[in-house]
């Protein structure tokens, strides 16, 4: 058991909504095209981050310079995300150089990310990169979680009545 964790969880760490898996892959282009050839899986909708000059990017709590080729798609309820890393240091690259790639992360919505990044900090559980999404307004923090769970959460907060899925 982690310390400082009990069977009576604070609210705020219940987490209810799944909204997206992501995968990290060497090459976006050629992930998405196979995808849709082989299972008709589409339409994409792709982005390279940070993709305007206020985006923030810390990784292992550093600001840091980052370049992302990603492509959403929406399947049922659940986003899936590839993530092709191109420039920086950052935790993509990382599970690519180590694992070749593969499922990365499961992403949950959250209502407000500070109380919960605090309570896991209780626990021990820390950022291991964050920052400013592509939804305008978005928070995101990526979780150290990977030798607890074997794969690491990502906490997204989003602002107002966004159902934060509409990319500008």
């Amino acid at each position: 058991m982690i310390s400082g964790l009990s069977s009576s969880l604070p609210e705020c760490l219940r987490l209810k909504r799944l909204v997206q898996i992501g995968i990290v892959v060497a090459d976006r282009d050629q992930t998405t095209r196979l995808l849709t050839f082989l299972f008709g899986i589409g339409p994409f909708r792709f982005v390279e981050w940070p993709d305007r000059k206020e985006s923030k990017y810390y990784y292992r709590g550093v600001e840091e310079h980052i370049r992302l080729k990603q492509a959403f798609v929406q399947l049922g309820d659940v986003e899936v995300e590839f993530i092709q890393p191109l420039e920086g240091r950052n935790a993509y690259q990382d599970f690519l150089d180590q694992t070749g790639g593969g499922i990365h992360h499961i992403l949950f919505e959250v209502s407000d990310i500070d109380p919960v990044l605090h309570e896991l900090e209780k626990s021990g559980v820390t950022v291991l990169q964050s920052g400013t999404g592509i939804r305008p307004g978005t928070r995101w923090a990526l979780l150290d979680t990977r030798e607890l769970l074997g794969f690491l959460v990502e906490l997204r907060h989003r602002p107002g009545q966004s159902d934060g899925s509409s990319i500008p």
